[in-house]
């Protein structure tokens, strides 16, 4: 049906034709209640469309909807063929602010679509939280609420969305992240859970139960806090959580682990540069992972103690003035203090003392939350290492060793990397090199026979002296033609132990004793085929009797008329025959 323009002069209305309307992307609202679309439907039969929707042109005959849908489709329902509609020229930007401001005026919008309407506003780039607070009537704070349903995942958000989650405690959970928000619904919002759901229960009771099982206390960690002040993870930036002289809770647990692992290795090395002589270790009770991971990835090795390290001296705290009611009661404690300190140099001093000497060595402990030292007694670890408990290793000596250690570590690592990579490099196209020709000796030589040691410049020592690897790299390395022909001959010899009767190898192992021994060949063979020739007559008379034995029984058998003959008579033809 075209559409009918039968316009209004007051509201510029006119009857469009509902097969030529489309309805369009901008509409915020995803969801249309099936029910109320049918009491509108039974609305619109009795007394038509009440209020116009709003369409524009988009090509010739062809509008879109601006915003009316729900009617649009309750009169499709009503078996309408035309709704008024007031048709606009706007574009594509105008259309989308108008379409989704409309649809904030239903009373029954969802917070999650009132969400994702501001959300839109703001990513035209035409509005800001300010303005929207004043173009809706609302303020900034509730404005800023609702665009954090955004982040809300979608098990959550469409519990909000169903009215199974009430907005005051979808609120305090949008504050945290993805990974928050999962285990809280698989935990305790979904539905079925027998223990531990948080269905029901009031916005602050929920606060509370993300705040002691998903955050961590603040103020158990020494890193520097001021970039924390103003984190939206942190608690005290979160209305209900603020509390006067805290630091507040952590809810991005990812990135407070990060934050104290690189403190605590970044503390780590500056003890380990004023203490040159001390080494890092692990806690006894264990360590921050991260720690020892970037530790290690920075040149640094972690030691796993074997007894349990004696702390380092421990500074006294200064008093304070404030703490104390008046001037003497202060000086006394400022002059305990300063006793304590004279014993705590003197305790430092013999420490450093005796790790110069070599009876204990430092430690640069790594904790779970913080860096401390302490030390071991070098008797202690020879007696668990099984050494002499007079030997005596200077700090020097026992670094240097430690050095080739971990030299000799690397090389090792090196090599099983390499033996994982080898097999995907991808060499067929590479010509086979002299070198590799070498390599093919050295794994030959174990199966040289002692008699050719000395064509190989090798004095064998004793009756059971066998190549080392020593011995196996020098001979490779100038070999001659003689000595290759030598190295490959004993190597296919060492294989032909594995020839049995008429196998592959046994038809190599007789071509290759043809070329280099074939009068000994011959013999072996004319040896074993005359017993053979012998045997094989045997065989030949035997079956020769067992044919005459076989043709009389057919004999006798085939003869129908007459007395058969007995098994002694035809035994005896056999015998005549075979005379």
């Amino acid at each position: 049906m075209e559409t009918a323009i039968n316009q209004t002069a007051v509201k510029n209305i006119v009857s469009v034709a509902l097969a030529d309307i489309q309805p369009s992307n901008y509409n915020p609202r995803k969801n249309f209640d099936e029910k109320s679309l049918a009491e509108l439907a039974d609305s619109i039969r009795q007394q038509g469309v009440l209020q116009a929707i709003g369409v524009r042109p988009i090509a010739e005959n062809r509008f879109e909807i601006v915003f009316g849908e729900r009617r649009y489709r309750a009169s499709q329902i009503a078996g309408l063929e035309e709704i008024p509609a007031v048709i606009l020229d706007i574009s594509d930007e105008t259309a989308e602010e108008m379409a989704v401001t409309e649809n904030l005026q239903r009373k029954d919008v969802t917070p999650i679509e009132e969400a994702n309407v501001y959300q839109k506003l703001i990513e035209s780039g035409r509005h800001d939280v300010q303005s929207l607070a004043v173009q809706f009537g609302k303020n900034e704070s509730y404005i800023r609420t609702r665009l954090k349903f955004v982040s809300l995942i979608p098990e959550i958000a469409r519990l909000l969305e169903q009215d199974e989650l009430t907005i005051s405690v979808a609120t305090e959970i949008c504050r945290y992240g993805e990974d928050i928000q999962h285990d809280i619904y698989e935990k305790h919002l979904k539905e079925g859970l027998l223990y531990n759901s948080w269905r029901g229960m009031k916005a602050s009771e929920v606060a509370k139960n993300i705040e002691r099982s998903y955050t961590t206390d603040l103020k158990r960690y020494f890193f520097d806090k001021t970039v924390c002040l103003s984190c939206p993870h942190n608690t005290n930036n979160m209305m209900l959580f603020c509390e006067e002289g805290s630091c507040g809770n952590c809810a991005n647990r990812k990135c407070l682990e990060e934050m104290n692992a690189s403190y605590l290795a970044e503390k780590a090395v500056q003890l380990m540069e004023q203490r040159p002589l001390a080494l890092l270790c692990r806690d006894f009770y264990g360590c921050n992972e991260k720690v020892v991971e970037q530790l290690v990835a920075s040149g640094f090795e972690v030691e796993k103690l074997s007894v349990r390290p004696a702390d380092y001296p421990e500074e006294p705290e200064a008093p304070d003035m404030e703490d104390y009611e008046n001037a003497e009661e202060y000086a006394e404690a400022y002059k305990e203090y300063e006793t304590e300190l004279s014993e705590y140099k003197e305790e430092c001093e013999d420490v450093n003392r005796r790790s110069e000497a070599g009876e204990i060595t430092l430690y640069v402990k790594i904790g779970h939350n913080d860096i401390s030292l302490c030390y071991v007694e070098n008797a202690e670890i020879q007696a668990v290492a099984g050494e002499a408990k007079d030997a005596v290793v200077s700090p020097i000596e026992k670094l240097e060793k430690r050095d080739k250690r971990n030299k000799e570590i690397a090389q090792e690592k090196t090599v099983e990397d390499t033996k994982k990579q080898i097999l995907e490099v991808d060499m067929t196209e590479t010509k086979f090199g002299a070198d590799e020709d070498r390599m093919i000796y050295f794994f030959m030589l174990p199966f040289l026979r002692r008699e050719h040691f000395e064509a190989m410049g090798i004095e064998a020592k004793d009756t059971y002296y066998y190549l080392n690897d020593e011995d196996k790299m020098n001979i490779i390395a100038n070999l001659t033609a003689k000595q290759k022909a030598i190295i490959r001959r004993d190597f296919l010899i060492s294989n032909f132990k594995n020839a049995s009767g008429s196998n592959a190898t046994a038809s190599l192992l007789l071509d290759f004793a043809k070329k280099h021994m074939p009068d000994q060949l011959a013999d072996i063979q004319n040896g074993h085929n005359e017993v053979y020739e012998k045997r094989h007559l045997r065989i030949e008379e035997k079956i020769a009797v067992l044919s005459v034995q076989e043709k009389a029984k057919q004999e006798a058998n085939a003869t129908k008329d007459g007395q058969p003959e007995t098994e002694v008579q035809i035994e005896q033809q056999t015998e005549e025959i075979a005379a």
